[in-house]
């Protein structure tokens, strides 16, 4: 049988993984877009490769959040309390990268400002994630290369909530995402 904390550090290297690349080809295609060098072909790729890797980077966050979850005691650290809630807050930017990719298109290179929230929010998301493995880093080794910065939150102090709270707020979040997703107008593509 393998230990949970062993699923998790795999878990864990696939999101990082993904991510990364989702980054990376998202910052190429914003830099194509305000550029143009290399072409509509380059452009398509690259938009391909950050919106697939961006998807699979939100199946993994779950399976991360759960292995790390398994993995020690949530009520008794304050660490893995943060842990837990900053996972809903990475899951939740990243599944608003994915539904802004999916609803604005290849298009959404075409409008530079559409284009620079995009590659803010999948950089937002992926400092949370960074915020998440400095966490975990914290706990297992008792430092973490975000100390480097000077400014980068150690998270010592957890807020204090309750089981009803909870799952009132991940009810709520699951109703706004809905909301977002099936009852809000659909807008038109974005043209430059």
């Amino acid at each position: 049988m393998v230990a949970a904390a062993t699923l998790h550090a795999f878990s864990t290297e696939l999101l990082v993984g993904s991510m990364t690349f989702s980054v990376l080809a998202t910052m190429l295609c914003l830099g194509e877009s305000f550029m143009q060098k290399f072409g509509a072909n380059i452009l398509r790729s690259l938009d391909s490769a950050a919106y697939f890797s961006a998807i699979f980077s939100l199946c993994c966050i779950p399976i991360v959040a759960l292995t790390g979850n398994a993995a020690g005691d949530a009520s008794s650290s304050p660490y893995l309390v943060n842990k837990m809630l900053l996972s809903g807050l990475c899951l939740g930017l990243w599944i608003g990268v994915i539904h802004g990719r999916y609803t604005l298109g290849l298009e959404l290179w075409q409008n530079r400002k559409m284009s620079i929230f995009h590659a803010v929010l999948v950089g937002l998301g992926y400092g949370t994630a960074a915020m998440l493995g400095s966490i975990g880093s914290l706990m297992t080794r008792g430092e973490t290369v975000g100390d480097l910065i000077g400014i980068w939150p150690h998270l010592e102090s957890a807020p204090s909530l309750s089981f009803g709270i909870s799952i009132t707020l991940a009810l709520l979040s699951l109703i706004a995402l809905l909301v977002v997703i099936f009852v809000q107008p659909k807008g038109e593509k974005v043209r430059s």
